[in-house]
Order: structure tokens, then C-alpha cells, then sequence
């Protein structure tokens, strides 16, 4: 059965272990190589063996420990698992060279959904090492009072920091894979938004005009310009300050649910049935609109009800700062009854919050009728909404993951797995039985968590929303 208290607290989890990664080898080669730590390699019979560095093409890995070292032929093909700090793929790879107890790999037979597993890992990492300091005097500075430093890298990567004449920072904007990212110090923290399509490739500063920004930013932007950072050798006044800021939007990002509209209200016993529109609330906070025009007493703790919808859930409200009319504080909530409900509520809306459309795989399932269109939507950690989609609003197939959860859609029929290990690719047509646990009946809190979940998700397109109600509601 799927527990909810565990969504929970995988939703609101820290973020995965940092990864270190060293910078790329000088030496020329066919491909960029990433000398790394955490990665470790499962074949011969044997291993698990360490992966000392790792390219597009292949991987070198350390075979000291294996007795059968001997036995290896070069030139043919082996079945491989690799790790690469926390992310599992099965492969095949060829022995090219042996030196000692070194063997050099090269990846065989790649599908496309495979080579972008290693594509989507070693890309960003690579950009981060290649990113450096060069000469900023050719570009404007519309700030001439201060200093401004120019560092580039691949794929358009981009770092411009502002500084005073005595070195302290002011501001910074940082490009990568057509997303951007500023913070300044009269701001308020990280701005994070995407380059729009006709100012892409653009070299040097871009106005903000040219930047759509998003109101909550995209896990996948936080997490891809993290470890561009963490990869680079910037100094530590171009990188530090807007890893923090980074860290910071992560952490609101885990816990925090924008309510729109006037969606959850809370009533006040005391003055009895007054009205406090919720802004944004988490599992232990809450953020409410105190109107001016009849303001409530938030000197102290108020007690009334969580109202959403037609649900009314009793708590029990702690003020903790005020900034002109917005109030927050914590948020208590009632009995194991309460909280059941309240978790039912902010969990799906939490997952449906961050899901953000990425390419769609491009290879096409082999039962993709003709006239189907693909989509593929990602968010926190492994979430994933894979959809093809037929006739404009009838679902053929797809796939809604989260935690060790997906349910899959596929010949009419709707069924439920658990994976333990979260190591579903969003972009994998196909599961791999070997990782996963099929259950006897889709579970009605599974059902119930990806219902909401679409349908509170203003991202996803109409026709993908509409085939997955009509699915999930029969």
C-alpha cells in the first residue's frame, strides 16, 4: 500500500549527496572525459569494479580486484551495469584496450533512450569544468562603477559578475542550456527563467526582455545549473553566492505549494468566520493575506479551520513575521484525521507544481499509431509524465512515476509497479522487469495521488491532461 507519510517526507527530503568531479583531462581525444569518484561498473561475473573516468563514448574501469582478469578478450562484446553516482544503466561495451589491470571500454550498440542517459549525466559536468575567466572588456558595462568579469564556457555557458572596486560582490547572471538565472543585492534572492528561442546562441549579455521567468522555478533548472557550479573551477566569488542562492530556492522548492486564486482559505474562530486567504502553504508553514481594509489581530495564535474546498481541516495557526499585508508563520495541524487529509491534498499538488516539459524521446514505440503525438513532462527527483497521445485526447500509452511508485498505461489497461530503487528513465518506453515489482490491482491512493496531480498541473497540455483523467477516472 502506498504510504503517504512517506511521499511526504520524500517530498520534503534534502537533496541528493553532492557530487564532486574533478576537471577534464587536458589531453586531447575523440571525447570530453570526466575523472570522477562514486562510479563503478558490473560485469565479467564479477565487480562491482571503479570507473576512474567516463566519456560520450566509454569509461576506463580497474579490474585489480577481479581473479579472472586474464580471462578478458578484447574486442568482444560484454554485458555491463554502470553506475555513475547514483544512476544505474544497463549496457553493453566492448574491451578496447588493456593495460595492466585498466581496461578501456567503449559503449556498443547504444540506444537512443540509453545514450541520453549518459548524455543527460556527463553534459552539464562537462560544461562546468570547461567554464573560464576571458577578457570582458569588449562588451558594454551598463554598470561603469563597478567591475565586471566575464567567465564562458561550452554549450553557451555564461557567468557575468559584477564586484566594487574593494571585491565585494553585486550582482551576477548565469547562462546555461538556455536558462538564466540573476541575483543582485537590492533584488529579492534568485530570478530564474528561460532564454526565449529567438535570442538563443546569442553572445555575450542578452536583455531581460529576452527572458521568460518563472514564477516557481523548474527543479530541472535548479539541479542542472547545481551541478554546471559544483563542476566548475570558477573562484570562489563567482560560484559560492549563487550556489547559495541555488540551495536556498531548492529547499522552498521541496516544501512550499503556491495556492492561485483564492483556493485555500482559513477561518478564524476568533474574530469567528473571518477569512484569511492562503498564499502559499507547506507541510509546517503556512503564508496568509491579511486585507488591509479588515485586518485580523496576528499578534498571537489563531485557532480555526483549514478550508479546501468542500473539506474543512481543523488547525491551528502561529504567527511568526509579517511584511506588509502578508502574515506566516507555522502551521499546526489538528488530529491524525487532519493531517491525513492535509497530506492527501498538498502531496499531489507539490508533485504537479514542478513538472516542466522536456524533448519528448526521440524514438518513437514501436506501437506508436501514426497519428500519435508524444510528451514527456519531468519534476522533483525521479517525477516523471510520459504520454502518447492519439486522436488528440485518447491516451495509447504512458507512464506517471514518482518516489517507487508508476503507473503505467498500455494496451487499455491501466497497472501499478513499485521500484524500489527510483531508476526509471523518463525517457524508457519499455520498464525493466528485473527493477521492478508488479502489483496485484492499482492501489486507490495511487490513483487518487496522480489524479490530482494531473489535474492541478497547468503546465501539462490540455489534450495530455484530458487523456489521463479520462483513464485515471474510469
Amino acid at each position: 500500500m502506498l504510504d503517504l507519510k512517506k511521499l511526504v517526507n520524500w517530498l520534503s527530503g534534502t537533496s541528493a549527496k553532492k557530487e564532486e568531479v574533478s576537471a577534464v583531462a587536458a589531453e586531447r581525444r575523440r571525447f570530453q572525459r570526466l575523472q570522477l569518484e562514486d562510479c563503478e561498473a558490473t560485469f565479467f561475473g564479477g565487480g562491482p569494479f571503479p570507473v576512474s573516468n567516463l566519456s560520450y563514448g566509454g569509461f576506463q574501469v580497474d579490474l585489480a580486484s577481479w581473479a579472472a582478469l586474464p580471462g578478458i578478450e578484447k574486442n568482444t562484446v560484454y554485458d555491463c551495469q554502470l553506475k555513475m553516482q547514483g544512476v544505474q544503466l544497463a549496457c553493453r561495451i566492448v574491451v578496447k584496450n588493456l593495460l595492466n589491470t585498466l581496461a578501456g571500454c567503449a559503449f556498443s550498440d547504444m540506444t537512443p533512450a540509453q545514450s541520453g542517459v549518459v548524455t543527460d549525466f556527463i553534459r552539464p559536468r562537462i560544461v562546468g569544468c570547461s567554464l573560464c575567466e576571458i577578457n570582458a572588456a569588449k562588451l558594454k558595462n551598463d554598470s561603469p562603477e563597478l567591475k565586471m568579469r566575464w567567465f564562458q564556457g561550452e554549450n553557451g555557458a555564461q557567468v557575468f559578475l559584477w564586484q566594487t572596486v574593494e571585491g565585494e560582490s553585486v550582482k551576477q547572471e548565469f547562462y546555461f542550456f538556455d536558462y538564466f538565472m540573476t541575483w543582485d543585492n537590492a533584488g529579492e534572492g534568485l530570478r530564474t527563467g528561460k532564454v526565449k528561442s529567438e535570442s538563443r546562441g546569442s553572445f555575450g549579455r542578452i536583455s531581460p526582455d529576452s527572458v521568460m521567468f518563472f514564477r516557481i522555478p523548474p527543479y530541472r533548472a535548479l539541479k542542472l545549473g547545481r551541478t554546471v557550479l559544483e563542476c566548475s573551477k570558477l573562484p570562489e566569488e563567482a560560484r559560492e553566492r549563487i550556489l547559495q542562492e541555488i540551495a536556498s530556492e531548492e529547499k522552498r522548492l521541496f516544501h512550499r505549494y503556491i495556492v492561485k486564486d483564492g483556493g485555500v482559505v482559513f477561518v478564524t474562530d476568533e474574530p469567528a468566520g473571518h477569512k484569511l486567504s492562503v498564499l502559499n502553504i507547506s507541510m509546517k508553514g503556512i503564508a496568509l493575506y491579511n486585507a488591509p481594509e479588515s485586518p485580523v489581530n496576528c499578534d498571537n495564535a489563531l485557532s480555526g479551520s483549514l478550508v479546501i474546498g468542500n473539506r474543512a481541516i481543523r488547525a491551528t495557526f502561529k504567527p511568526a513575521y509579517t511584511h506588509a499585508n502578508l502574515v506566516g508563520g507555522r502551521l499546526l495541524v489538528g488530529d491524525a484525521d487532519s493531517q491525513q487529509q492535509f497530506e492527501e491534498f498538498l502531496a499531489p499538488r507539490l508533485l504537479a507544481q514542478y513538472l516542466e516539459e522536456v524533448p519528448s524521446p526521440t524514438e518513437r514505440p514501436p506501437f506508436a499509431p501514426p497519428n500519435a503525438h508524444s510528451y514527456l513532462y519531468t519534476g522533483l527527483y525521479n517525477t516523471h509524465l510520459l504520454s502518447l497521445v492519439e486522436n488528440g485526447d485518447k491516451l495509447n500509452a504512458g507512464r506517471i512515476a514518482f518516489m517507487d511508485r508508476a503507473l503505467s498505461f498500455r494496451n487499455n489497461k491501466l497497472a501499478e509497479y513499485r521500484c524500489p530503487e527510483g531508476l526509471i528513465f523518463p525517457g524508457d518506453w519499455e520498464l525493466d522487469a528485473a527493477i521492478l515489482w508488479p502489483l496485484d490491482s492499482v492501489e486507490p491512493m495511487t490513483r487518487k495521488i496522480c489524479r490530482e496531480m494531473v489535474d492541478s498541473a497547468e503546465q501539462i497540455a490540455p489534450e495530455v491532461k484530458r487523456a489521463w483523467l479520462a483513464v485515471l477516472a474510469a
